[in-house]
């Protein structure tokens, strides 16, 4: 119990966030939707590309892309709450795919530029 400045008292209340009936995935379903899609499209991006450098092919990734984007901005438009990282996540793994073989090869220099600094910085 809290007192108000009143002298009475307020009984607590459940936050708003605990106290809907239905689970939290459920209340953000346009953001859960541009997740799976985000992630769908950077799968099937990457099964269907050539080789490690490659450029994936436009007619496969930019309609995944889209279709995350469309869902984002239902999500926004909706003004589901605290369903940013979702789209967002999505929206990345979309963007991702777009660019998919420069996405690896830097991520590949990255990775052993890491390596090489962890190395040298044991030795010296």
């Amino acid at each position: 119990m809290i007192r108000s400045y009143s002298g009475g008292v307020e009984p607590l209340r459940r936050p708003e966030h605990l106290s809907a009936d239905e689970p939290w995935l459920a209340r953000r379903k346009a953001g859960a939707l541009a997740a799976a899609i985000g992630v769908v499209a950077f799968i099937v991006v990457a099964v269907v590309a050539g080789g490690l450098g490659t450029t994936p092919d436009w007619r496969v990734s930019v309609p995944g892309f889209a279709l995350t984007a469309i869902a984002a901005l239902a999500s926004i438009a909706r003004r589901e709450p605290g369903a940013y990282p979702l789209w967002v996540a999505g929206l990345g793994m979309a963007a991702v795919s777009l660019v998919l073989g420069w996405f690896l090869l830097v991520a590949i220099v990255v990775a052993v530029t890491v390596v090489v600094i962890l190395i040298l910085h044991a030795l010296m």
